[in-house]
């Protein structure tokens, strides 16, 4: 389990079954956030929601992200808790004002709202989203730069073999580090911050799993692709949220797979046009960073390159790995953001999530003592 108490085998209201991937009619009210309430006094608790602290006093209580909103706080404030419709278009008008204890407005979320989210994500926890990214990708370009190397010096058919294993090994490390990161995001949406060794605790037991799950995505996605350009496409962002599910709900790889499916299904353009639109902002920074290598690239080309093969040279694989650890830092985080916040927002609009999410914030910061960050 990687998500705390209660996140395992999910049965949300008002959204779809993990057993049979049926959608139920949504909650009474959509389960939107109360205003803190008056005089001190706490909600009541939902269940399994209000976990009690660990003997050593500095684990704060821990989301239930799979329960129903506790009884009497269905009533959303004036103007909003209405369900969306399933392509997620809301009513005409400014969005309704909503509890942020973190990175998020706890309601559904506007496409801006889902990329400043991203990026505030790097801003409150810069030490898990840029250090683990650096740690890991600093690694995989590591076996990068080894295998370049090996397929330089050898046959065509060599050099071609390791560059499809060093696609797969980069399909992987992206999918496990997104779910790594998954965890740290769901935190910081709480207002809650955590350290890069409480991250790797809980995904740990995930990570074999993770690994499985981008390999069939990745397979499903070929086959896709082979079929039609536009089936791989389709496949690949219908299974888009299966990482965060499978790392913040537990469960197989087969249930990830069918959540995603489940959560994205109504609103596949909706998650199409914001992946896109992140995409291309993410192209902005790489056109950025990709121009400003280039020119040390010609300013030292006969250092870095052979004049006669055109391989690169020692300094060369260098420079290039290096190259590509800073671009991996500074996307990937981004990215994997942006899919976790989508996995909430469409959990907000099929399921009330946002009301179990308030609760747990509140409870925490009681716990605690702190304000919202």
């Amino acid at each position: 389990m990687t998500g705390g108490p209660g996140w395992g085998d999910p049965q949300p209201p008002g959204g779809p079954n993990p057993s049979d991937g049926r959608q139920q009619p949504p909650p009474p009210g959509w389960g939107q956030p109360q205003p803190p309430p008056s005089g001190g006094n706490q909600p009541p608790s939902h269940p399994g929601g209000n976990q009690p602290p660990s003997p050593g006093g500095n684990q704060p209580p821990s989301p239930d992200w799979n329960q129903s909103p506790p009884s009497g706080w269905n009533q959303p404030p004036s103007g909003w808790g209405q369900p969306q419709p399933a392509g997620g278009a809301g009513q005409w008008g400014p969005l309704p004002q909503a509890e942020k204890p973190g990175i998020i407005p706890l309601r559904p979320l506007a496409v801006g709202e889902i990329l400043d989210g991203a990026f505030a994500a790097l801003r409150r926890s810069p030490a898990v989203m840029i250090g683990l990214t650096f740690g890991v990708t600093t690694a995989t370009q590591i076996v990068a730069a080894a295998l370049t190397a090996i397929g330089q010096r050898g046959s065509t058919g060599l050099a071609l073999s390791l560059s499809i294993v060093d696609i797969i090994i980069n399909f992987v490390v992206i999918v496990a580090l997104t779910g790594v990161l998954s965890v740290a995001v769901s935190e910081l949406t709480m207002g809650s911050s955590i350290q890069i060794g409480e991250v790797l605790r809980r995904v740990r037991p995930r990570l074999p799993g993770l690994a499985g799950l981008s390999v069939v995505v990745a397979l499903l996605t070929l086959i896709g692709l082979i079929g039609l350009v536009i089936g791989g496409i389709f496949v690949a962002v219908a299974l888009v949220l299966a990482t965060p599910a499978f790392v913040l709900e537990g469960g197989t790889i087969r249930t990830a797979m069918r959540r995603s499916w489940t959560l994205v299904r109504g609103a596949w353009w909706r998650t199409f046009g914001i992946l896109l639109l992140t995409s291309i902002v993410v192209a902005v920074l790489l056109f950025v960073l990709a121009f400003i290598f280039g020119l040390a690239f010609t300013a030292a080309s006969d250092a870095l390159t052979d004049p006669v093969s055109g391989d690169f040279t020692g300094p060369g694989l260098a420079l290039n790995a290096i190259m590509s650890i800073i671009i991996d830092t500074v996307i990937m985080p981004v990215m994997a953001s942006v899919v976790v916040l989508l996995y909430v927002d469409r959990r907000i609009r099929l399921e009330g999530l946002d009301m179990t999410l308030a609760q747990a914030a509140r409870e925490r910061r009681a716990a605690t003592g702190q304000g919202y960050q």
